[in-house]
């Protein structure tokens, strides 16, 4: 079980197995989840002697709708979204200065649905950007100077459509699967090779009784091992991880939101 999914369970937990009606059309916590692990991905930087450091200090800012909507679990989802990174983190083998650390703030001016993401490497020897999260009795990696804040990233959510190194692993010899789970009551969707079209109508591959789906709203082609997400000119639109999409290539974890329903995409075995 990967980290994301693991995350997922926890997060079932705490919150019951509605997703799809407690987040529709809001930030779904999938989302951030996906974002912050893409954030440690993209801010790591090498500090010498094959070290690679991550940040360890994660703000999420939200607009006033989500994040009230989030409050009522934020300390909780902090959390959790904390241990989430940390997990990806000792996956990857990166190093950290201190613990992990997620914080939910507000930002009046991000509109429902939009987020953003910035981190930054907390030094026990130099002052934080936040003074009130400054780490203490962790040693500094030898001749690493101060390190400054690293640069923000603007989190609608996911909105690199890059398939992190990370998720396609050479020489792997399990067997791979692919497949879309379907957010609320956790239908699992197991993708064939070629097109899997996803819509309302009778000829849709993966059926969604949802009214703000087309009939034939979007393709999930299987090609090579890679999973592309193509949308099929549908009157809503597809988003992946937040971004509004006509074509892009699948990585584990990525949340498809398709009319007033959020697919999951997996990508088993590898």
């Amino acid at each position: 079980m990967g980290v994301l999914q693991r995350f997922e369970r926890r997060l079932e937990g705490m919150v019951g197995l509605a997703f799809a009606r407690l987040f529709k059309g809001k930030v779904h916590p999938a989302e951030i989840a996906k974002a912050l692990q893409r954030e440690a991905d993209e801010q790591r930087s090498v500090v010498g002697e094959g070290r690679i450091l991550a940040p360890n200090v994660y703000v999420v800012r939200l607009g006033d709708t989500d994040y009230e909507h989030l409050g009522q679990w934020s300390d909780q989802l902090a959390g959790e979204l904390a241990d989430m990174v940390s997990e990806h983190i000792d996956d990857e083998g990166y190093s950290i200065f201190d613990a992990v650390r997620v914080h939910l703030e507000l930002d009046s001016d991000l509109p429902t649905g939009v987020f953003e993401v910035s981190s930054e490497v907390a030094d026990p020897d130099a002052p934080s950007a936040r003074g009130d999260l400054a780490p203490a009795g962790v040693p500094p990696l030898p001749g690493h100077p101060p390190l400054p804040p690293l640069p923000p990233l603007r989190g609608h959510v996911g909105d690199t459509g890059r398939v992190s190194p990370s998720s396609a692993r050479p020489g792997s010899r399990a067997t791979v699967t692919h497949a879309l789970v379907v957010d609320g009551p956790g239908t699992r969707h197991e993708l064939s090779t070629g097109r899997n079209v996803i819509g309302r109508g009778t000829e849709a591959d993966i059926r969604l009784p949802d009214t703000g789906v087309s009939r034939k709203h979007v393709d999930v082609v299987l090609d090579g091992g890679v999973a592309t997400v193509e949308d099929l000119g549908s009157t809503n639109g597809t988003l992946v991880n937040g971004r509004r999409v006509s074509r892009q290539p699948l990585s584990d974890g990525d949340v498809i939101r398709i009319g007033h329903s959020v697919l999951v995409y997996r990508r088993d075995g590898a």
